[in-house]
């Protein structure tokens, strides 16, 4: 496409050079920037946007965008200048990739906790009406039962484009994203059209971007009140938690059509009954003028929520009852969301990405109500984010479980032992004592073992039947970062490796 073509009438961005020159891709990583892109620099610092902008001329870009050029001699190319390149990136994907969410049913899942079971649930949903449907978001891209990792929850729009569109030629139709706060801010979702909007509950999170929970709630507010209105779907529809008062304020301030769940009875969708076990969940739904009568593997009344939020949305779109019921019957939910990983007889092990204050509260409170004898919590705070949360989550690890047992979670650049102490004063506060192994059994308190293998071997050699072992904070990851190191680290491999290893 010729340059002018990507780039949106309007103000906000100058032009130093040809605008008539031919495109043949985007990038925005300079190692991968191929000849004729036309290249987007996104660093903040000055110094490493003239670094990425050289890199990427090198490799024969055509064109480059960066926020403010600051040398007097301009590029050998056409320079761009833009306040929010971001935005200009977005908006020239989707004209680049022939704007594919004007065509598919685009489903956006906004939320602190809760979004990619959803997205999991949605598309098992979407696949049994007999049409094959695709995921994005923190576990990869995913559709025709392939799966390829990403990086972001919700992928840059130059990424996010091509997976539309190459999930278009591949005969999708319906396609749930999780889109992040974090994407918001940065644009990555600006000029996409959106056939639905899902909002699953709100919790601290990202408050180190943030900087406050109302900014962090005004960022997913805007895919409500901004980004799902300004769609050129029809009659594009919000889908809310109706029980919850962060969920109660966007049922107020979004202008489009809406549709509410939970489980009060007050919510256009809620549940007349419901059974949770360690079997999975039955329930009774009342979807407004229908009543569905549901099944699921899932645990717990976190996955009963999801549950609501997906057969909520189904509905809103005239997905029938069939299509629903056999949709989260087969659904197994996502990979390291309260996944029961194979264990000795009569213990449940259990993996789950809670990293979260809301999201390991909710989490060890669902696994309670299924009755366990005990509940042994395996734990720990990442590093380089949000230390504010980690007395927190000491807090109520030490108040919800019966036995926690802190350990390292991805440590990334900092000392493990100093993000431990962190978390360790949330136990303490909540006057429990840190124990050794052999007194877990008889007396209240909490382990520590910054190696996350031997914390996990701790917790499978205390366990007793009847007890459940839930390892939180990293899910589906297969890494640990530590320093400048991604290391192969899985914790559902690992509980197979130390139980094989003990019956070996």
């Amino acid at each position: 496409m010729k340059l002018a073509d990507l780039l949106p009438a309007g103000g906000g961005y100058v032009v130093h050079g040809e605008r008539d020159v031919e495109i043949a891709g985007l990038s925005y990583d300079s190692r991968r920037a191929n000849p004729g892109d036309l290249f987007f620099s996104l660093a903040r610092d000055a110094r490493q946007n003239r670094a990425h902008v050289r890199e990427a001329l090198g490799r024969g870009v055509r064109a480059v965008v960066v926020e403010r050029w600051c040398e007097s001699t301009h590029p050998a190319a056409t320079l761009i200048e833009c306040a929010r390149p971001r935005f200009l990136m977005a908006a020239a994907s989707a004209r680049f990739f022939n704007a594919p969410s004007e065509r598919l049913d685009l489903i956006g899942v906004v939320g602190t906790s809760g979004k990619t079971t959803t997205t999991y649930l949605l598309a098992s949903i979407f696949e049994a009406t007999g049409e094959p449907a695709g995921i994005i978001g923190t576990i990869g891209v995913s559709f025709g039962g392939r799966l390829r990792s990403g990086g972001l929850t919700t992928p840059e729009s130059i990424d996010f484009n091509a997976a539309l569109a190459e999930m278009e030629r591949a005969g999708v139709r319906r396609v749930a994203a999780e889109i992040s706060s974090i994407g918001l801010e940065e644009g990555r979702v600006e000029g996409l059209s959106f056939r639905a909007g899902l909002f699953t509950n709100l919790g601290r999170d990202h408050l180190d971007y943030h900087g406050s929970l109302e900014n962090y709630f005004n960022a997913k507010l805007r895919f409500f009140t901004e980004v799902l209105p300004s769609s050129r779907r029809r009659e594009p529809v919000a889908v809310v938690r109706g029980d919850d008062p962060w969920g109660r304020r966007i049922l107020s301030a979004t202008g489009v059509r809406k549709l509410s769940f939970g489980l009060s009875p007050d919510c256009d969708v809620h549940p007349l009954g419901y059974k949770a076990g360690l079997r999975g969940i039955c329930a009774v739904v009342r979807a407004r003028d229908q009543k569905i009568e549901l099944s699921s593997p899932l645990l717990g009344t976190i996955n009963l929520l999801n549950i609501l939020g997906a057969v909520a949305l189904s509905t809103a779109l005239g997905v029938g009852r069939e299509a629903i019921v056999e949709g989260v019957r087969r659904c197994k939910g996502a990979p390291g969301r309260l996944e029961i990983v194979p264990a000795k007889p009569g213990v449940t092990v259990v993996v789950d990405y809670a990293h979260k204050p809301d999201a390991l509260s909710g989490m060890l409170e669902t696994l309670r109500a299924l009755g366990p004898r005990r509940l042994i919590c395996v734990f720990g705070c990442g590093g380089d984010r949000d230390r504010g949360k980690r007395p927190i989550m000491g807090e109520i690890a030490g108040r919800l479980s019966d036995l926690p047992i802190l350990t390292s979670d991805n440590p990334r650049s900092e000392d493990p032992l100093k993000i431990i102490a962190e978390v360790e004063a949330g136990l303490s506060r909540h006057g429990l004592c840190r124990l050794g192994e052999r007194e877990a059994g008889s007396r209240a308190g909490y382990l520590v073992e910054a190696d996350r293998r031997a914390a996990i071997a701790c917790a499978l050699r205390v366990a007793a039947e009847g007890d459940i072992i839930v390892i939180a904070g990293k899910g589906h990851e297969d890494y640990q970062l530590v320093g400048d190191r991604k290391l192969k680290f899985d914790d559902r491999v690992v509980v197979g490796e130390i139980l094989g290893v003990s019956e070996s």
